[in-house]
């Protein structure tokens, strides 16, 4: 007997963070091959284009001693105004794919009882593309005013956006109404939102550390080795070896963000059926349509 998980009910914080690896562990080869199809060329971009920023920060530091002019020149600052952009803009698609993906695989495991159906997902993330695009812009930019103008605004609006995506998908709500119906529904449940979010955020980096430590080591095994070279060229401590195992550990790392993703889906059903009570509702309709039968 195929064992399903019920999206559509209460969670305490140990559950969420238990139902979210209990998800991968079931559903890991069709959330991931979604997400490689759907969200993976943005995913390359993104790699490429923080590629691109480093060979340009790490090459302006290598000619600093023989042109100090150079960080200064036309040159520097448009590869690093190009890099930022393409940073920015693959950011922005990448997130928005996956959590499209994501959340279209979480409605359609709940349409066809624990499994997904991959045309179907795809197709809404065709359909929502746009949407999902403009509350990807939308919280990204409130986020990070709230965080310029002081830290706690910031992390504040995170807790809250948090649920967005799935209020969009769900719901089939706007972009400006998904952002709106979130703060009405974290009324109330904001601490124990936030206290979920981090424990799942400290999980992932502990994860992210161990995806990076072929990359430490070999950095410091050349620091060491290239003591001399590195004083009077500090590019050489960043040849194509560490970019290499760099773009390893980003791959990783926005790989694995899936982890804190599917914990904001079990967050919005968790808001949902508190205030809602959705899944009890239809629990009940469907024992009583049961009944009518026999």
């Amino acid at each position: 007997m195929q064992d399903i998980i019920q999206f559509k009910k209460q969670r305490e914080l140990g559950a969420i963070l238990g139902d979210t690896f209990k998800f991968i562990r079931l559903q890991w080869k069709p959330l991931f091959g979604l997400i490689f199809r759907i969200a993976g060329p943005a995913l390359i971009l993104l790699v490429l284009a923080y590629v691109f920023y480093m060979q340009t920060v790490f090459g302006g530091l290598g000619t600093f001693d023989s042109n100090p002019n150079f960080m200064g020149s036309n040159e520097f600052g448009i590869s690093m105004i190009l890099s930022f952009f393409l940073i920015l803009l693959s950011g922005i698609a990448y997130y928005g794919l996956m959590y499209g993906t994501v959340m279209h695989s979480i409605q359609s495991y709940m349409h066809h009882n624990g499994q997904i159906d991959k045309k179907e997902v795809i197709a809404g993330v065709k359909k929502d593309f746009w949407k999902l695009m403009g509350i990807s812009i939308l919280t990204g930019l409130m986020i990070i005013v709230g965080t310029i103008v002081c830290i706690a605004p910031g992390i504040y609006l995170a807790v809250v956006l948090a649920t967005t995506y799935g209020i969009l998908v769900f719901e089939k709500r706007s972009v400006t109404d998904s952002i709106s119906y979130s703060f009405e529904l974290i009324k109330g449940e904001w601490w124990i939102t936030f206290a979920t979010l981090l424990v799942i955020l400290i999980l992932y980096y502990v994860i992210m550390m161990i995806a990076q430590i072929p990359q430490y080591i070999y950095f410091f095994i050349k620091m060491f080795t290239v003591a001399e070279t590195y004083s009077s060229d500090p590019s050489s401590m960043f040849d194509g070896i560490y970019i290499a195992l760099n773009g390893f550990a980003l791959i990783m790392q926005y790989i694995f963000y899936v982890i804190i993703v599917i914990t904001t889906g079990f967050i919005y059903f968790n808001l949902n059926e508190k205030k809602n009570f959705t899944g009890t509702i239809e629990t009940i309709e469907s024992l009583g349509a049961s009944q009518n039968k026999e």
